[in-house]
């Protein structure tokens, strides 16, 4: 073990609590109140919230226009293929 820190253990769980059950009472109830407190919060911020009306829309500014890239048709490569046949072939074509 550590010699420099005694109170670090290789014990997951120093306090002998499996990891599925609660330390004690305490700890169960201090998650229960500040579980209580979170949902009261979330409660009063969602009452307390304007709705907000679904007429107005924000304004966006227009969308730019995209750069159209000018289409180059594709070299066909027939005559690449004819005239490598004819260098090659003993009869052209």
């Amino acid at each position: 073990m550590h010699d420099w820190r005694p109170d670090v253990t290789d014990d997951p769980n120093p306090n002998g609590a499996t990891s599925g059950e609660p330390r004690d009472a305490n700890a169960r109830c201090a998650i229960a109140i500040n579980a209580a407190k979170v949902l009261d919060t979330t409660r009063r911020a969602w009452t307390d919230a304007p709705a907000a009306p679904s007429s107005v829309r924000p304004e966006y500014p227009p969308p730019r226009a995209a750069r159209k890239n000018r289409v180059v048709p594709r070299r066909s490569r027939w005559p690449s293929l004819i005239a490598a046949l004819n260098e090659w072939s003993p009869k052209p074509l």
